[in-house]
């Protein structure tokens, strides 16, 4: 992994990305950081950028991306928008944490870090982004000292003392940017005196979730229901019509965040007692028993309710048995209905709705209001 965010820090120190301008550096410059990267050492790479920068800093401006804390989500986040070649990194430290600064671009003034803003990524950018000098982001201090001492040479006297390295240059270095990324305008208007921007680390996106905050979307989700129903028609021939005792099964796959396919079944049983024609009791035992297909749409916030509409239609089976004698009668049905799902974790949650199903052909068309409470269970994700 490491590897891999030094392949695109080099590539972005080296080359040039698509539709860019060039950047010119001195290869000498840089050659200790890519080397240290190559060798999935972004820390140390960090450190040699700096080396590289510190005194050359002079007038020079950049583009600050964020601060990360993580190498994996630095990695992700430079893979999002396609590892641009404009990318550098230098070391950051959060509550004593040793961390990576990602920026954008080294450019010679204000105002063309400015107008670079433009070119910047969508994904890397976040309100109140403005230019920052290249001298308030380095990390204070001297650069750091070479890992690798240099040995004093053989010829050297043993009691012949070796005068310490200097501990800055005699003289000025030239700028690291010989060539601007994005030109300047002939006139450019006047600007005000540069602010000290504040180095803040943005929000991580979390790794389980979407960037945006939003609840995951499970690719199914599967729902158990106790379900009892009322009929209209059951009603006005002498019974109470309810149904007491019932069942649903629900299966919905999500085509996307927010439509999704969703097949049903469903049973619901009542009995009673009655008087034939002749006064003796009878006992009248009914069930409906229903399959429906069709299209979920769902809104997901930011929490963990979501709320559902959905439109099913399917086929409706009727059950009428007296004194051991059964009746059947099959037909056409239209079920639209809403509901809440509540996440009681990532994979359960409970499920509330209400339907009304429309019964159409048979003996007479008739209609009937249904309300389940069951679980939901979410498995995968999209």
């Amino acid at each position: 992994m490491r590897i891999a965010v030094g392949a695109w820090v080099i590539g972005g120190l080296a080359a040039t990305g698509a539709g860019a301008q060039p950047l010119v550096v001195p290869p000498e410059a840089l050659a200790r950081g890519r080397e240290l990267m190559t060798l999935g050492d972004p820390l140390g790479a960090a450190d040699a950028f700096q080396e590289a920068l510190q005194g050359r800093s002079a007038g020079l401006h950049t583009l600050r991306v964020g601060v990360f804390c993580d190498i994996a989500n630095l990695e992700r986040q430079a893979r999002a928008v396609g590892n641009p070649k404009e990318l550098f990194v230098l070391r950051r430290s959060v509550a004593g944490r040793p961390c990576l600064g990602l920026f954008w671009g080294i450019f010679p003034s204000r105002a063309a870090a400015r107008a670079a803003l433009p070119a910047l990524p969508a994904a890397l950018r976040a309100a109140g982004q403005s230019p920052a000098a290249v001298s308030d982001v380095l990390p204070p201090g001297e650069p750091p000292p070479a890992r690798v001492a240099a040995a004093p040479p053989p010829s050297l006297p043993a009691e012949a003392p070796v005068a310490p390295p200097p501990a800055a240059p005699a003289a000025p270095q030239a700028p690291l940017v010989t060539e601007p990324l994005f030109p300047e305008p002939e006139a450019p208007p006047a600007e005000p005196p540069p602010v000290a921007a504040r180095d803040v680390a943005p929000l991580e996106p979390p790794p389980a979730e979407p960037p945006t905050g939003a609840v995951g979307v499970p690719a199914m989700e599967a729902t158990v229901a106790y379900s009892g129903l009322w009929d209209d028609t059951f009603s006005r021939d002498g019974g109470d019509g309810l149904f007491e005792l019932g069942w649903a099964l629900a299966l919905c796959g999500n085509l996307s965040r927010s439509i999704g396919v969703v097949g049903e079944a469903s049973g619901h049983y009542s009995s009673g007692d009655a008087l034939d024609d002749l006064g003796a009791p009878v006992t009248i035992d009914r069930d409906l028993l229903g399959v429906h297909a069709g299209l979920r749409y769902t809104h997901r916030g930011s929490g963990r309710i979501a709320a559902y509409a959905q439109a099913l239609a399917g086929w409706t089976r009727s059950g009428l048995e007296v004194s051991g004698r059964r009746e059947l009668e099959d037909a056409f049905s239209v079920q639209p209905g809403i509901g809440l799902h509540v996440g009681l974790s990532s994979s359960i949650g409970l499920a509330l709705g209400a339907d009304y199903r429309f019964v159409l052909g048979g003996e007479q068309d008739r209609g009937e209001v249904r309300f389940h409470a069951g679980l939901v269970i979410a498995a995968g994700g999209r």
